[in-house]
C-alpha cells in the first residue's frame, strides 16, 4: 500500500513536456559567471547535457541526443559527444583555477555515437513547484530550472 501512494505523489508532481524545456543546472537556482552542469532541453525532443565547465582535466565535455519524457521516466538516447584531446597537463593557476590539474592548448572534437540505444531511464523525482520556479531530483542528484530558454547556454 505504501509503495501505491509514493507512485500516486510522483504521478500528481511530474513535470510536463512543456515545463522541461529550458535548462537545468545542478545543486544551485543561481547562476555566477557561467552555469554550473546542466541539462539543456529543447522543444523538439534533442538535448545537451554540459559537464561540469570548471573540470579543465575533464575528456568528455559534453553530450548531445534525443529525450522523451513519459510520467517520472527520463529516456535518454546520446547521439554525439564533444571531447577534449591532445594539449599537456598543467599546473592550474593558484586563486583562479578550481582543479590543481589543468589542460593547456587542447582541442576539442565532436565524436558521432555509434549505433545510439536508449539508455536506462532516469528518474526524476522530488518534484517542487513554487511561485514559478522549478527544481527536482534526476537520479537523485539535484536540479533547478534556472532558464525557460535552453539556448541560453553558449553550447561550445
Amino acid at each position: 500500500m505504501m509503495f501505491f501512494g509514493t507512485h500516486l505523489f510522483a504521478q500528481t508532481s511530474a513535470i510536463s513536456k512543456d515545463e522541461i524545456i529550458g535548462v537545468w543546472q545542478i545543486n544551485s537556482p543561481r547562476v555566477g559567471n557561467g552555469y554550473a552542469e546542466s541539462f539543456s532541453f529543447f522543444k523538439g525532443g534533442t538535448f545537451i547535457y554540459q559537464y561540469d565547465p570548471s573540470d579543465d582535466t575533464r575528456n568528455i565535455t559534453q553530450l548531445q541526443g534525443k529525450y522523451q519524457l513519459d510520467g517520472e521516466r527520463l529516456i535518454l538516447t546520446v547521439t554525439r559527444r564533444k571531447e577534449r584531446i591532445g594539449g599537456k597537463i598543467m599546473a592550474g593557476a593558484v586563486g583562479t583555477d578550481d582543479y590543481l590539474f589543468v589542460f593547456d592548448n587542447d582541442k576539442t572534437k565532436e565524436v558521432a555515437e555509434v549505433s545510439p540505444k536508449p539508455l536506462d531511464p532516469f528518474f526524476i523525482s522530488k518534484v517542487h513547484k513554487l511561485s514559478g520556479k522549478i527544481d527536482c531530483l534526476i537520479n537523485n542528484r539535484h536540479y533547478y530550472k534556472v532558464s525557460s530558454d535552453p539556448d541560453a547556454i553558449n553550447h561550445q
